[in-house]
């Protein structure tokens, strides 16, 4: 494949608790060498997920995505060619996954770095292993899925996969990952508070949901510190639910300590086929 999803990041005010989280729960696991002052990194093996200190102006929760290419300037170049109006950043070389930062049609950020390039540090430059337990989708809910999707498998060689005719999102995957692009509609909000545009939740792979949630429970008796946050209670928790399980790609719904959203599947990886 042309690109590969290669991280998505959490800005957290309790960053480095979170990736115990994700270390006890999922069993992802951290680089021998790493930053602690910038953030926690911790991966399943071929996704890194960034924890990252929120900063002042910025919001708490998932906060972007990073995509891995075999050439950067060829996705730079498919990118204007796309939208002349898109823009890539070229971000400092103290980051050790992101070479650019970058946009696609409805302003949804990206990193962008390229496979080999030489400057990967942290889990991005070790041989960890995979785990048990591993992502399985990143989802963005926004406005114009379709040119979206169109961007990024045009851009990036995503692949589409199969979905129901009543179902207005857009599922591409990179053999891998899949990323779920959301149609993102007003109407659906009539319960709740509008939600804004942009990341929306984050999907697992699991070997037992029912072993998952036990080991949740578990792990909220053994540390008060590492507990997901309730789900569905109220009129307005149970209309957020409600939205949240509409994505067909998981079957049973947690949160991280801060609050993200998690999906949980037993499926196996990408076959083509998108189906509750």
């Amino acid at each position: 494949m042309f690109a590969k999803l290669n991280h998505i990041a959490v800005a957290s005010d309790y960053y480095a608790i979170n990736a115990r989280f994700y270390e006890a729960l999922f069993g992802l696991k951290t680089a021998k060498n790493y930053r602690p002052a910038r953030a926690v990194v911790v991966s399943d093996g071929r996704v890194g997920l960034n924890i990252i200190p929120r900063r002042e102006g910025r919001c708490s929760g998932l906060d972007h995505f990073g995509i891995e290419v075999e050439n950067i300037d060829a996705a730079v170049e498919r990118m204007h060619k796309f939208d002349p109006t898109l823009s890539a950043l070229k971000r400092p070389p103290v980051r050790p996954f992101a070479a650019y930062s970058a946009h696609d049609p409805d302003c949804n950020i990206f990193d962008l770095s390229q496979r080999g390039i030489g400057f990967q540090k942290d889990v991005y430059a070790e041989d960890i292993g995979r785990t048990e337990r591993h992502f399985s989708h990143f989802a963005l809910r926004t406005r114009n899925a379709e040119k979206c999707a169109a961007f990024y498998s045009e851009v990036f060689e995503l692949q589409s996969l199969n979905k129901k005719q009543d179902d207005d999102n857009f599922y591409l995957t990179d053999g891998n990952m899949v990323l779920a692009i959301l149609q993102w509609h007003m109407e659906d909000y009539a319960d709740m508070d509008p939600q804004r545009l942009g990341p929306d939740h984050i999907g697992f792979r699991v070997d037992s949901v029912d072993k998952v949630l036990a080991d949740l429970d578990d792990l909220t008796g053994q540390n008060p510190h590492l507990h997901s946050r309730p789900l569905g209670y109220g009129t307005e928790g149970k209309a957020r639910l409600d939205l949240f399980r509409k994505c067909p790609l998981g079957h049973a719904h947690i949160t991280d300590i801060e609050g993200v959203y998690i999906d949980l599947t037993e499926e196996p990886g990408p076959s083509g086929v998108v189906a509750h």
